[in-house]
């Protein structure tokens, strides 16, 4: 498992977590009050959505690089190899004088 995957799970899992918490403080106020503090949960839970925010923007710059990464490139004023050749000129764009014609004395 690479960093970049490794930080698409801690965001998501980091993600989770502060929904959840946040849910349970808007939702069951009363269970949560008899149980924990409410304001330290509240603000575990936006530290949470802090570290998914952080990890999730790692995992996406990441994946940008990896992306230009691996995307061919062909060098600036490089013949293209993949380019078809012709097999003799064009006679359509022979500009050259015809050699049929009397020279202008």
């Amino acid at each position: 498992m690479t960093v970049r995957h490794m930080r698409l799970t801690v965001g998501l899992f980091f993600l989770c977590a502060g929904t959840t918490l946040l849910a349970l403080r808007l939702f069951v106020p009363g269970a949560m009050a008899q149980l924990f503090d409410p304001t330290r949960m509240l603000l575990g839970a936006f530290l949470a959505l802090v570290f998914a925010g952080l990890n999730l923007v790692k995992w996406y710059a990441g994946w940008l690089a990896y992306q230009e990464a691996t995307t061919p490139v062909r060098r600036p004023l490089q013949p293209d190899s993949a380019a078809t050749r012709d097999s003799g000129p064009n006679p359509a764009f022979d500009f050259s004088e015809p050699t049929d014609k009397p020279p202008n004395p």
